[in-house]
């Protein structure tokens, strides 16, 4: 309806009330409509009505995840639920683990609960299910995660951003050497943290060795390992830089191994628990999950109200929390 509204130059309003056949709408105006439901072939979707059409509510709403054994995603949950539940709505949620197929199952599932939208953090490329929803109208906001080729409602971090000045918060404290340990750059957030990573030692004028980045998706206790591994096999650099959770309670489980927290700086991306009582603190990139949870749930309960404004795009700034291990000097 949109497009339809862009090709005839008039409102959207204007044609949701020619699509619905209600009154108060010139006869010149009418044709220019159907003229552009016409050309673009446009034909009103009812299985899609009950997630637009605020006189049908349900009272839920889906959250469709990666992980929700991981504390991030479980945080933004709780962020979702606070909102909803100020609504008296109830939160429909399962995890993906960045499969296709469990994510078409999942948005199939509920809408077949008919629910009255999503939050969705979309495993990969935005396809199947999820796509022909987007395509009847329904309401959808996306997070973390930013679809390439369409304008959708969308709250992430700014990744690349958070990532560039963690490092540069490394080399601002003499660091010259620096490691990184991220997920797979195949994920949208990974690759832009690296890119970022990248951004930072560009702009210092330092080159970054292939040995000294490691990617992949581990657990927490793989990347323990391999963090062990990487500090034990060749000279060490002088300060790490671990782009997601699980990444950085691996790699401060592996200094303390080492008996390195107090020579190696660290600094991480994402808060982790305790990270504050441990000595020294671990510095970090925190993105504060559940505001992120909270943010998606006011637009998309917006959108559920019936707001036509242009798609939300929410990129949100991080900063540095500065506890002691991302400020340690050089060893060398």
């Amino acid at each position: 309806m949109r497009d339809v509204a862009l090709q005839a130059g008039v409102s959207f309003k204007t044609v949701s009330r020619v699509v619905n056949g209600e009154d108060g709408v010139s006869d010149d105006l009418i044709g220019r409509v159907e003229a552009a439901i016409a050309l673009l072939r446009y034909r009103p979707d009812d299985r899609a009505r009950h997630l637009r059409q605020t006189a049908h509510h349900t009272g839920a709403i889906g959250f469709v995840m990666v992980d929700v054994a991981n504390p991030f995603f479980s945080s933004i949950l709780r962020g979702i639920e606070e909102v909803a539940r100020q609504r008296g709505y109830l939160v429909l949620a399962g995890s993906t683990d960045g499969a296709q197929e469990r994510e078409d199952q999942l948005v199939e599932a509920f809408i077949a609960r008919r629910v009255d939208g999503l939050v969705v953090v979309p495993s990969g490329s935005v396809v199947g299910t999820l796509r022909t929803e987007l395509e009847r109208g329904s309401p959808v906001v996306f997070l973390d995660v930013e679809p390439d080729d369409l304008a959708v409602d969308l709250v992430r971090s700014d990744h690349r951003g958070g990532a560039a000045a963690a490092t540069r918060h490394l080399i601002d404290h003499g660091h010259r050497d620096i490691g990184y340990f991220g997920d797979n750059p195949a994920i949208y957030s990974a690759g832009l943290r690296l890119t970022g990573f990248h951004d930072a030692m560009a702009a210092s004028g330092l080159d970054v060795a292939l040995e000294r980045m490691l990617t992949g998706t581990n657990s927490a206790e793989a990347w323990r390992a391999i963090v062990l591994e990487s500090l034990t096999a060749k000279e060490l650099p002088t300060a790490i830089f671990t782009s997601q959770n699980f990444i950085t309670v691996g790699a401060a489980h592996a200094l303390h191994d080492l008996g390195l927290r107090n020579t190696i700086a660290h600094i991480g991306f994402d808060d982790i628990e305790l990270a504050d009582i441990v000595h020294p603190g671990i510095s970090v990139v925190p993105q504060y999950p559940r505001n992120l949870g909270r943010r998606a749930a006011e637009i998309l309960f917006g959108r559920i109200d019936g707001e036509l404004h242009p798609p939300i795009k929410d990129v949100i700034a991080c900063e540095i929390v500065a506890r002691g291990s991302g400020e340690l000097p050089p060893f060398r």
